[in-house]
């Protein structure tokens, strides 16, 4: 364990110290702030580098007004029980963040964000995955203007480093700003929301070396620090060895998230074969087949193919998209243009087609809808010339284990035993997934939002040290 030695002098107090200024640690720092505390933000980067603006579908929420307005019957119970059972995670958490969820979509609407549609996301039962205006980007400016309006003191630039312990509890953070080294205490608690580790490799390759090859595109402050200065006290951890998982395409040749309005038809290999249901209707699917395909290339490229008819389903992107957009007017041309084995891509959209005609869903892997934003269509068949193709690469977007936490986002020891005056929400904890490739699609968002709100509520509660 490395304890820093308690300075003589601090350069700042104050009740709540919050490490991470995102989408957890804002909610965070204004819940512990309305309620009274003094509260410190300490960001590394020079504004608010959020995984959040990364986000361009959903987050999951029960009991909303467009639920209601659409004649949706949902609740926490059923969010709660689908959650544990796809993801194999901390019945307690999910409790949790079960209970607090529908408060916290009320939070988001009073701060200003706006609900557009009411989506089905992959591993969910039910229409509940809320798509706000602006998508991530926007709520990321609507949490900053929030977080100002406060007058939250806000330190920008100031990596944190080391925990100060003393007497047994966690009582401030060494950072660094520039050449400086700066001591922050906590008079109640220290808040950890660093997010995850994706930009640091070493990490990674420790947690998930077959994911090494694959582009991160998380901030480029996602560096592990919360979880490295935690675990150097003591902290325990869960699901460190689940934590890398493969997420979201980026184009392969551009490494960018894609935005070519494709979505809705198949997606092959590099030999033109197609590795699971497109749709994913099925509980815990979502990234069985990421690991499919990576099993198939270690970079995990694979081609997103659509036909016209489908294309004119999709919003026209909001901005040109970056990467080459293949096109043609046969599949035999089609799989010149993507270097697929002659023959292979024809004979994969004759048999869906096939399927889809004889019996009115994909046989192969159980495809029945046409996906996540058409949830009430049934499945297209690809024949209305021309074809469109989108090279793709798996990235990684966020960690899916960390540190061990309570359902107060307490933080607990090796040992079992809570940390006093620590606590750490989001990205960088764990518990809420325990099962290898089985994804609760949007629970990272909802997690971020969620237990920011619930560390900071807990820790403005704690005594004074």
């Amino acid at each position: 364990m490395i304890y820093t030695e308690v300075p003589k002098t601090w350069d700042g107090e104050a009740d709540i110290v919050v490490v991470g200024g995102g989408n957890t640690g804002i909610p965070a720092a204004i819940t512990a702030h309305d309620k009274g505390a003094k509260v410190i933000v300490l960001e590394t980067s020079g504004g608010m580098a959020s995984s959040l603006a990364m986000i361009v579908g959903g987050t999951p929420f029960t009991g909303t007004d467009l639920q209601k307005a659409e004649g949706i019957e949902d609740s926490p119970d059923q969010l709660y029980e689908e959650a544990v059972k796809v993801s194999g995670g901390d019945p307690e958490l999910w409790r949790a963040v079960a209970d607090r969820q529908e408060e916290v979509y009320e939070w988001l609407k009073s701060l200003g964000a706006k609900p557009e549609k009411v989506l089905l996301a992959p591993g969910h039962l039910v229409r509940r995955s809320i798509k706000f205006e602006g998508h991530g980007a926007a709520l990321c400016k609507i949490l900053r203007n929030a977080l100002e309006k406060t007058g939250i003191d806000v330190r920008y630039k100031h990596r944190a480093r080391k925990l100060i312990v003393d007497k047994g509890r966690v009582i401030g953070v060494t950072a660094e700003s520039g050449d400086k080294i700066t001591n922050f205490k906590a008079r109640k608690a220290v808040i950890l929301a660093t997010g995850g580790f994706c930009q640091n490799l070493e990490i990674v390759k420790e947690f998930g070396p077959h994911f090494a090859d694959l582009v991160p595109t998380a901030p480029k402050t996602h560096q592990g620090d919360g979880l490295k200065m935690a675990m150097a006290i003591g902290a325990g951890t869960d699901g460190l060895g689940l934590a890398v998982c493969p997420s979201l395409p980026v184009g392969a040749e551009t490494l960018q998230f894609v935005n070519a309005g494709i979505q809705g038809g198949i997606t092959v290999d590099r030999w033109g074969k197609r590795f699971g249901n497109e749709a994913t209707e099925e509980l815990g699917t979502y990234t069985e087949k990421h690991k499919i395909c990576l099993d198939r290339d270690s970079t995990g490229l694979h081609i997103s193919i659509c036909d016209q008819a489908i294309k004119d389903l999709n919003e026209p992107p909001a901005t040109p998209p970056r990467e080459p957009i293949y096109k043609a007017d046969t599949v035999e041309e089609l799989e010149k243009q993507l270097d697929i084995p002659a023959g292979n891509l024809k004979a994969t959209i004759d048999k869906y087609n096939s399927d889809i005609e004889k019996y009115g869903y994909d046989r192969e892997f159980g495809r029945k809808l046409q996906g996540m934003y058409w949830p009430n269509l049934p499945v297209m068949k690809l024949d209305h010339p021309p074809f469109y193709a989108v090279k793709n690469k798996i990235c990684l977007t966020s960690m899916k284990g960390g540190l061990r936490i309570n359902a107060k986002c307490q933080v607990i020891d090796q040992f079992g035993d809570v940390m006093p005056g620590l606590f750490a929400a989001g990205e960088l904890t764990g518990g809420l997934e325990r099962i290898p490739h089985h994804y609760y699609t949007g629970r990272m968002t909802l997690q971020a939002f969620t237990q920011g709100r619930i560390a900071g509520d807990v820790a403005a509660d704690e005594p004074s040290n």
